[in-house]
């Protein structure tokens, strides 16, 4: 697994021979690409498929919410969390992002083997290894090389269902085929290759965390750093939501230019943001260059609370982050609306339009 990234500084105004490694081996456009994040496949979303067992494939990307808008170019199956099932780590393309896939379906019991050749090479990379279990023979070759950029660990791991114990066979690089006889559900073993025994290991398993909500960097319950960004007129600023809310509490809203709800949203922000308890701060999701044009629209709506844009140096040597240290722009759904708490604390997450406010004559 390689994770590459692009030095800005480096670009130049013709294409030159670079080192091998070298950050600044893409310049020009493909610099730019990277830093905003545009996609270099068409906005293609990454594709995930479940097995059915019976020669079929059932499309979960969406339900597994690994059908993120970002190019992942490699791919790397492994029990990161030691639990038995297979979890999956995502390499990006655009900046520097990378995902950790944690698979929390129930698999039942499994078969975690590793190998030790003594003939040719030692990791026994070629070798196959076939479990007998529930559903007949399933066999898988031990490669350490598996798809595009992509590597595998040096375990194989087999599911076996209600399974009590399944027999293993492991044909050697070297021709040569040997069993280790019934092993139970749930063993973890290295073969060795002559041993005609498996040897148990230890157990390392740790949870991952559970993740985020679709969009955010933090989760109810935690603090919103202060952060960089630019205001209406350009400048960069810093964002402080405890200031902001001056002891009061503070709904952080989440919207775009080209999101009709969003736009639609803003006379009803701005009525919340007249009520004595509350103070409304709205955060664009418009790209850099498109931040005169939101705010233009923004004003044309009637808002007149707070706003900021895009735009504050991700690069910069500075101790504060930006927007991309809350959110993740790349996965946010719009509108969304944070309500902190005087002192930044997330108490609640509002998924689309905020309800309107009923007028006087309506209460």
């Amino acid at each position: 697994m390689v994770a590459s990234s692009v030095d800005k500084e480096s670009a130049c105004e013709s294409f030159t021979a670079q080192e091998v490694g070298s950050s600044s081996y893409l310049n020009r456009h493909n610099s730019q690409m990277f830093s905003e994040g545009r996609s270099f496949s068409g906005n293609e979303r990454n594709k995930l498929y479940l097995n059915r067992g019976d020669a079929s494939f059932l499309d979960v990307s969406a339900l597994s919410a690994t059908d993120t808008p970002a190019d992942g170019r490699a791919v790397l199956a492994a029990d990161f969390d030691d639990d038995g099932d297979v979890d999956l780590f995502v390499h990006n393309l655009q900046r520097e992002r990378h995902n950790l896939f944690r698979n929390d379906l129930a698999t039942g019991g499994f078969l975690k083997l590793r190998l030790v050749g003594r003939t040719g090479n030692p990791e026994a990379v070629g070798a196959t290894v076939v479990v007998h279990g529930p559903r007949g023979p399933v066999a898988q070759v031990l490669s350490r090389g598996d798809g595009y950029s992509s590597c595998q660990v040096p375990e194989l791991i087999f599911g076996l269902g209600a399974a009590k114990s399944a027999e293993v066979v492991v044909h050697w690089p070297g021709g040569a085929t040997e069993s280790f006889g019934a092993l139970a559900s749930g063993a973890r073993c290295v073969l060795v290759e002559g041993s005609g025994e498996a040897r148990s290991f230890e157990a390392r398993s740790a949870r991952l965390p559970d993740p985020l909500p679709l969009g955010l960097q933090l989760g109810v319950g935690q603090r919103v750093p202060d952060f960089r960004a630019l205001d209406r007129d350009g400048n960069e600023v810093v964002v402080s939501p405890r200031r902001l809310a001056g002891g009061k509490r503070l709904l952080l809203n989440f919207w775009a230019s080209y999101c009709g709800p969003c736009v639609a949203e803003l006379p009803v922000l701005q009525q919340l943001d007249e009520a004595e308890d509350q103070v409304v701060v709205a955060i664009s999701a418009d790209a850099p260059a498109d931040r005169e044009h939101a705010r233009d629209i923004f004003e044309q709506r009637g808002a007149k609370f707070v706003s900021y844009y895009l735009g504050a140096d991700e690069a910069a040597d500075a101790e504060l982050g930006t927007v991309a240290d809350v959110v993740d722009l790349l996965r946010l759904p719009i509108p969304t609306t944070l309500v902190l708490s005087a002192e930044g604390e997330v108490l609640e997450i509002i998924r689309g339009p905020i309800p309107a406010v009923p007028s006087e004559s309506s209460r």
